[in-house]
């Protein structure tokens, strides 16, 4: 392995105890107050997108170590191929982008006004280094990712539909929710008027496409990667 591969497995190997020691201290009970935050409630912590981006990292980053193995053992091989593609297409089109959005939008909402997002009264139970953790620290990491890996991206088309295929099950989830059990994860959806709440979720697609874009540029340049241009089951 080259000296650049060993120490991108390295990395994807730290990752992996990193984020799955976040989730272990992720698992929090809340007081009663703070229903829609409360693990043991309906949904459990499924409810929240920064639980779903967490398993994501964790995922990516544990196929990431197995590509690492199968790609050093047998580069040319059929399943090297396979699971180089599939961590290349699933970084594009999902880790990436969801992880973006998790992070721009909950910063953004938190500086406006935090109590729609991430209540004060949290700050008891949610220590401030994991809060860092789950919507700051993602980014920082996938791009320290892309400087060490060149990916491959997918067709655009593929990679996009992808992103907004994710999210439209999340946003089908999160509805359910709050119109069929009265959980509203992000207590600023209650409050949003009609044309608003719509507005809202049309923003929130053009900003995951946007963001999409973006991780393919950066991995461009941070990485050396390029567009895919074969019939690879994933593009």
């Amino acid at each position: 392995m080259a000296a650049t591969s060993v120490t991108a497995t390295i990395f994807h190997f730290g990752l992996v105890w990193y984020y799955f020691y976040t989730y272990y201290h992720y698992t929090i009970t809340f007081e009663p107050s703070l229903r829609q935050f409360r693990p043991d409630t309906y949904g459990g912590l499924w409810k929240f997108l920064t639980f779903w981006g967490l398993i994501l990292q964790l995922v990516y980053f544990f196929w990431s170590c197995i590509t690492d193995m199968v790609s050093a053992s047998a580069p040319h091989s059929s399943a090297g191929r396979a699971t180089v593609a599939f961590r290349d297409w699933f970084l594009a089109a999902i880790v990436f982008p969801i992880g973006s959005l998790v992070v721009i939008t909950f910063w953004a909402i938190y500086g406006m006004n935090r109590e729609l997002i991430f209540p004060a009264a949290l700050d008891e139970f949610f220590p401030a280094w994991l809060n860092h953790a789950l919507h700051t620290f993602v980014l920082p990491l996938l791009l320290i990712d892309m400087l060490l890996v060149k990916h491959k991206y997918p067709s655009r088309i593929s990679g996009i539909l992808g992103a907004v295929g994710f999210a439209l099950c999340y946003l089908v989830w999160i509805l359910y929710l709050g119109f069929a059990k009265d959980i509203w994860v992000y207590p600023f959806l209650k409050v949003l008027e009609g044309p608003y709440f719509i507005l809202f979720f049309a923003v929130m697609t053009v900003v995951l496409i946007i963001f999409y874009i973006i991780g393919e540029k950066l991995s461009s340049v941070l990485g050396g990667s390029e567009k895919k241009v074969s019939t690879a089951k994933f593009d």
